[in-house]
């Protein structure tokens, strides 16, 4: 499999995210996104990084193929929630954010 072809896998069968909800979340265009996974234009270092960053993918597993895909000690319900996360609108982003600090003060107290 190629860069290309790893990064489409990851989007799709992994993440399951379309291509507009990973690109978003990587900041570069959609039409960009598909240029990539088909291998018209190279994988930038910019948006190998910030692939890597949003989700916690090893760079070697996108550049070879080289196990394990995740960095040592991801969880995979991380993986999953980040997923979800990315798919939510901005007003359902704000009411969850609200909904954890509540959840945290209360772990807090008691």
């Amino acid at each position: 499999m190629e860069v290309h072809e790893r990064i489409k896998h990851f989007r799709k069968k992994v993440l399951k995210l379309s291509q507009e909800e990973f690109s978003k979340k990587i900041n570069i265009s959609r039409p960009n996104l598909g240029n990539i996974e088909i291998g018209k234009i190279h994988l930038t270092d910019r948006v190998l990084s910030d692939i890597c960053r949003v989700f916690q993918v090893r760079k070697e597993w996108i550049l070879t193929g080289e196990e394990p895909m995740f960095e040592e000690g991801s969880d995979p319900l991380d993986v999953e929630i980040l997923r979800l996360y990315s798919i939510l609108t901005e007003k359902n982003r704000n009411y969850l954010y609200g909904y954890m600090q509540r959840l945290l003060e209360e772990q807090e107290e008691g």
